[in-house]
């Protein structure tokens, strides 16, 4: 993974991708799942590419990993240009737990 560039915009620093990575987008109750590329990404939102049309949706989850341990977003829609769309990342804790929560939880029983 290679960083190009890192900028400033609204007040958060912006990460800007090389070559964009491969993540998915899924609705909150998870009926649908669709395949895109995340361009760049700051500590609140995020802009991805769809490869297929724009998501209904205002609310679902930006996954940032294909396997193992899920990493992801949930995220509101702001805007949608084409194929290209501006996330922001929901502030609301969602009930995901720390890992290291998890752990000590799980050697408990």
């Amino acid at each position: 993974m290679m960083v190009i560039a890192t900028e400033r915009r609204k007040g958060a620093a912006w990460v800007k991708f090389e070559n964009p990575l491969d993540v998915r987008v899924m609705a909150i109750d998870g009926t649908w799942c669709r395949d895109c590329q995340l361009i760049d990404v700051s500590e609140t939102g995020a802009q991805i590419r769809l490869t297929g049309p724009a998501v209904n949706e205002t609310e679902f989850f930006l996954l940032l990993t294909n396997f193992g341990n899920p990493v992801f977003r949930m995220c509101i829609r702001r805007w949608v240009d084409g194929t290209l769309m501006g996330v922001s990342f929901h502030r609301d804790f969602i009930g995901a737990k720390p890992l290291a929560q998890l752990r000590r939880e799980a050697e408990l029983v």
